[in-house]
């Protein structure tokens, strides 16, 4: 696919719902890469590359090749792999930190000759997730913990602190925007998304103490493509996508 040339663009929004508590920050023992949730003006959000790392995370546990199944496109028959995630999530240094069965089809996705190769060693992903700002009225709530020795299993001297949570009920604004893609990549974030939106899934920090289950609800999807690309220019009209349709992946094969 030429991504110089609009094809098209879908947004995905809704509303992530906390149903078991969410990690929003660490005590002293810990660092901050364990805290997703961070505040501005006083109000929580979650940074779009939280849940970027989440979705990038649940395509790769798809397209292992250790796994005992594969996906293919169904318009191509091409068999996916990890390159795919790449394709939509972006890469950089693809020949130097990636085996040559993913180079190779990113090579033949992105369409450049060996020649060319040095000005796609670099390329930008196809997925915008926007900062996630809270939407309901919250306090976080401060929880004990305790720290555990991991060569000994037995509780450190010393070892209390605190860390921070935002409680259940509490709502984030959900927003994904997805630029050029293909059908079948399109069924891949929305295979990426089944869990969490069908009963909820684990994100966050601190999952082994039995938080951070959320939901995503109340799920639009829109599009534009060349059909209604006037309209979305000159109204800032998109179409609708049936969510039903939406996770039918019809652009995906399953195979042993």
């Amino acid at each position: 696919m030429d991504f110089s040339v609009f094809k098209n663009k879908y947004f995905i929004e809704g509303e992530l719902v906390v149903l078991t508590a969410l990690h929003i920050g660490s005590g002293k023992e810990e660092a901050e890469h364990d805290a997703p949730f961070m505040k501005e003006d006083g109000n929580f959000y979650i940074p779009g590359s939280s849940f970027r790392g989440y979705l990038r995370t649940k395509l790769e546990r798809f397209l292992l090749d250790e796994n005992n199944f594969k996906f293919k496109d169904k318009k191509t028959q091409d068999l996916l792999n990890m390159a795919d995630v790449l394709l939509l999530f972006g890469y950089t240094n693809l020949f130097t930190d990636n085996t040559a069965d993913i180079i190779k089809r990113v090579q033949e996705k992105m369409d450049f000759t060996d020649k060319e190769k040095d000005s796609f060693s670099s390329v930008a992903g196809r997925i915008h997730i926007a900062d996630m700002p809270i939407t309901s009225d919250v306090n976080s709530v401060r929880r004990d913990g305790i720290k555990i020795d991991r060569n000994t299993g037995a509780t450190e001297a010393s070892a209390k602190f605190d860390y921070d949570i935002i409680p259940a009920g509490s709502k984030f604004k959900f927003t994904i925007e997805l630029e050029n893609v293909e059908p079948y990549q399109l069924d891949l974030i929305a295979l990426a998304l089944k869990d969490i939106c069908d009963e909820g899934d684990l994100f966050g920090g601190k999952l082994s103490r039995g938080i951070g289950k959320c939901k995503l609800e109340d799920l639009k999807i829109q599009y534009v493509d060349k059909n209604n690309l006037k309209k979305y220019i000159f109204e800032k009209k998109k179409s609708d996508m049936d969510k039903n349709n939406f996770f039918k992946f019809a652009n995906l094969e399953l195979v042993d």
